[in-house]
């Protein structure tokens, strides 16, 4: 059996391979730069449209638009949600070998309970792994702001977002779906044409009295 010291010098490197794991598979899943300004090009065309559509009353553009904001959407959620959930895979895999390996260590490593953690290897690992993380946080965001480097793939999804938001589209008008749009166009329209019939029976009155 090994001892303590040898075990808690076990799970420092393995966490740091975890870790390291971690970020290669942010950078071989993340969002590539060709992908990222593929997705913002296709966001500021339905953004642009959407405009125009809301500009020219166009109820049937209105409408398909706004089924490829949907559609898009989904699709920018999946880009977001399946490497997420291939890392989990991967990660929960890693630790029930470590479960396996490490069985006998499940308590007595520690001289006090980190919660319900225990004293084992498991809060060790825990330990190492907040530590670790935040050290390397702090590490870039101190590089990002010395150096200006480019934004990671969240914020990048962020930035797609926010230009199919409804709070970019045109005159604040708020985001609603295709049926709601089309029925408030059609009053807005009815509003309009009833405004212009009682403009055109006023200005007949006034002939009829100037006639008169």
């Amino acid at each position: 059996m090994m001892s303590n010291a040898l075990i808690i010098l076990q799970l420092l490197l393995i966490t740091i391979c975890m870790i390291m794991l971690g970020m290669v598979l942010n950078r071989i899943l993340g969002l590539k730069k060709a992908n990222f300004n593929e997705f913002k090009e296709k966001a500021l065309n339905i953004q642009e449209r959407l405009k125009k559509a809301q500009v020219l009353g166009d109820i049937r553009l209105m409408a398909q638009v706004q089924r490829e904001t949907m559609q898009f959407t989904k699709q920018i959620m999946l880009k977001q949600f399946i490497p997420l959930c291939l890392r989990c895979i991967i990660f929960i895999g890693i630790f029930s070998i470590l479960s396996f390996f490490y069985s006998g260590y499940a308590s007595g490593l520690l001289s006090f309970n980190l919660f319900i953690l225990g004293s084992g290897w498991v809060a060790i690992y825990f330990l190492f792994s907040i530590t670790l993380s935040l050290i390397i946080f702090g590490i870039k965001k101190l590089i990002k702001k010395i150096t200006g480097k480019k934004m990671s793939s969240q914020n990048k999804f962020r930035e797609i977002m926010q230009i199919v938001s409804p709070r970019e589209q045109l005159s604040g008008v708020s985001y609603q779906p295709p049926g709601a749009s089309i029925s408030n166009l059609q009053k807005v329209k009815r509003n309009v044409s009833s405004s212009q019939d009682g403009e055109s029976e006023e200005s007949s009155s006034w002939k009829d009295r100037l006639q008169q």
